[in-house]
């Protein structure tokens, strides 16, 4: 293999760009301070031409100023470069309002996006995992405060770090997607749990802080904690998770991916061509063993909508486990871990709870969901309670167009209003 070329995506073809599954909350800070620009340069007229048109669905109760307002933003992210496709999706009072995609799911094939495409969501597989590992606190199989230690008796210092505190990123333990030469070597290799564990196990740097003590947002306690519902139930995470939530939900589109698998509808991944806007390369390939249960799912917008709702609607948890899942972490001084968060921006810090965060938009109204990026793909993903409304933004491209832009979307969408 040349020099490069560092593997292959999902069908087969060659990534050159290096990436990284890294943290989404730590994306969308960055980005929120630098903006992905919705006025770039136009494409090319030939370019412009072999963009396929923009595919609609659903367009329920909102305005038409609202839906133009949307329209304009991703088109305008679209035709300046800043992704190759994506998809937006609004529910109002619990019901899909609007679920658009825009621009191309596959660039060689000239395969529009629609609202049916599926995309990678990195990081907002948490919440999955979070709800899984609560089911089996319902079983009586698990409690949030048993010691990492009863599963994994040889990890140093597991008698000090709860199943809590990788759920609130509270542990300490290094995020393991961090490490420089992790991605160029065993984020492209088919590894099993046991060999993943392994490595977060002899980490060189192991911890970062005293468990309890801070926070810092890590894949590893994620990765950790599908372990533990692997070996508590006795099944593969995909497998449990398809069992207890995917399949008695209905969210057909939704899995842990498999690149070996014929997925219908499923978007090819990029990455930005520096200085071309407009020009993209396939994006770096990952092995979804290297993501697991911190990273490692797809879905669509469709799906995306009614899981949130099901979750937030008590029909996935139980209100007391619900209840702990929505809860902000705390640090073992009985503080927020918000406390312990480091804001660039001089916002207030978000609160973070079981894989799940609640903050606030520009205009101050809570908002309840997370963000997600991983190689070639970005995801975000919010539910407005008090306005019942939540949105869902997904792109197919790396420079984190869904991220920084969602915020936007929700604004656009009130400043337009929705009826």
């Amino acid at each position: 293999m040349k020099q490069g070329r560092i593997g292959r995506n999902r069908n087969g073809r060659e990534g050159r760009r290096s990436g990284a599954f890294i943290s989404a909350l730590a994306l969308a800070a960055a980005l929120s301070a630098v903006a992905v620009p919705i006025a770039a340069a136009p494409q090319s007229a030939a370019a412009a031409q072999a963009r396929p048109a923009k595919v609609s669905a659903h367009a329920g109760p909102l305005s038409p100023a609202a839906i133009a307002a949307i329209d304009r933003i991703v088109d305008q992210l679209i035709e300046g470069g800043a992704t190759p496709g994506m998809v937006v999706g609004i529910s109002v009072n619990g019901a899909p309002a609007f679920v658009r995609g825009y621009g191309s799911a596959d660039l060689e094939d000239n395969i529009p996006v629609t609202d049916r495409t599926v995309f990678r969501i990195g990081s907002l597989t948490k919440q999955f995992t979070a709800a899984a590992l609560l089911l089996l606190v319902e079983d009586g199989k698990v409690s949030v405060d048993d010691p990492l230690a009863r599963y994994f008796p040889d990890f140093p210092r597991g008698d000090e770090v709860t199943l809590r505190q990788l759920l609130t990123h509270t542990s300490g333990i290094h995020n393991y997607t961090a490490v420089k030469e992790y991605f160029p070597t065993l984020g492209r290799q088919d590894l099993t749990t046991e060999e993943m564990v392994d490595y977060i196990t002899k980490l060189d740097t192991l911890y970062d802080f005293d468990p309890g003590t801070g926070y810092n947002y890590s894949n590893s306690g994620y990765y950790l904690l599908g372990a533990i519902i692997e070996k508590v139930s006795g099944q593969p995470f995909a497998a449990f998770l398809k069992a207890r939530l995917l399949v008695p939900l209905g969210l057909h589109d939704t899995a842990v991916d498999d690149t070996s698998e014929i997925v219908p509808n499923r978007a090819n991944g990029y990455s930005a061509v520096a200085g071309a806007p407009g020009k993209f390369t396939n994006a770096t390939y990952i092995a979804m063993s290297a993501a697991g249960a911190a990273g490692a799912m797809r879905s669509t917008a469709h799906d995306l909508l009614a899981w949130e709702k099901a979750l937030l609607g008590g029909k996935v948890l139980k209100p007391a486990s619900l209840a702990m899942m929505l809860a902000p972490g705390k640090l073992s001084n009985g503080q927020s871990s918000s406390t312990a968060m480091k804001s660039s921006d001089g916002r207030a810090p978000f609160e973070y709870g079981f894989g799940i965060l609640t903050d606030q938009d520009a205009a101050g109204r809570r908002m309840i969901g997370h963000g997600g990026a991983i190689q070639g793909f970005n995801a975000y993903i919010r539910t407005l309670p008090e306005e019942n409304v939540a949105i869902a933004v997904l792109a197919n491209g790396s420079g984190g167009a869904a991220l920084s832009n969602g915020p936007k979307l929700i604004e656009a969408l009130f400043d337009a209003g929705r009826n």
